[in-house]
C-alpha cells in the first residue's frame, strides 16, 4: 500500500514542479519587459494626439533623443490608453504618465524557461525525486516550457 501512495506522490510532484518552474519563468519575463520602460512621458496632451494617430512633436523629440528615429511613423490605436507606433513600440497610459515600451518581437525571453528548466536537474534531488529517464526530462521540459509560455502570455494580456 505505502509503494503505491510513494509513486502517486512522486508523480504528482514531477507534475507540479515544472508546472511552477513554468508560472515562475512567466513572471520572472513579464517582470523583467514591464520593470523600465524606454522612457515615460508626462503630458496630458500627447493622448489627446495619439488618439488621433499623431505623434506629437516633443513625443517624436523625445524619441529621437533615445536614438529612436520614427520616419513614416504610423500610429494604431488599440484600446483607449494604449496606442502602437511602427509596431515597434508600445505607449500605454498609466498613473505615472505615458510609457514607451519596446515590442516583443525578437527578444529572447525563451531562454529564461530553458535556465529554469535546467535547474530542475538540481532540484529534484533535493527533493527525494529520482528523473532517470529521458522521456521524463522530455516531459518535464515540456510542461515547464507549455506554463511559461501561457503565464507570459496571459500577463501581456492583462498589461497590454
Amino acid at each position: 500500500m505505502g509503494n503505491g501512495k510513494d509513486e502517486y506522490i512522486a508523480g504528482l510532484k514531477k507534475t507540479v514542479v515544472p508546472l511552477l518552474f513554468g508560472v515562475l519563468a512567466g513572471v520572472i519575463c513579464f517582470s523583467l519587459y514591464t520593470s523600465q520602460p524606454l522612457m515615460v512621458i508626462n503630458d496630458g496632451s500627447a493622448a489627446a494626439y495619439l488618439n488621433e494617430g499623431v505623434i506629437p512633436a516633443n513625443l517624436s523629440a523625445m524619441l529621437e533623443a533615445k536614438g529612436i528615429t520614427l520616419d513614416n511613423a504610423t500610429v494604431t490605436t488599440v484600446e483607449r490608453h494604449k496606442w502602437i507606433i511602427n509596431n515597434e513600440y508600445v505607449i500605454r497610459c498609466d498613473s505615472m504618465g505615458l510609457g514607451v515600451y519596446r515590442s516583443l518581437v525578437s527578444e529572447d525571453w525563451l531562454l529564461i524557461a530553458l535556465l529554469l528548466i535546467i535547474i530542475q536537474k538540481f532540484v529534484y534531488p533535493v527533493m527525494h525525486i529520482r528523473i532517470e529517464r529521458t522521456i521524463d526530462w522530455v516531459t518535464v521540459a515540456f510542461i515547464t516550457a507549455f506554463f511559461w509560455f501561457i503565464s507570459f502570455t496571459l500577463l501581456l494580456a492583462v498589461m497590454f
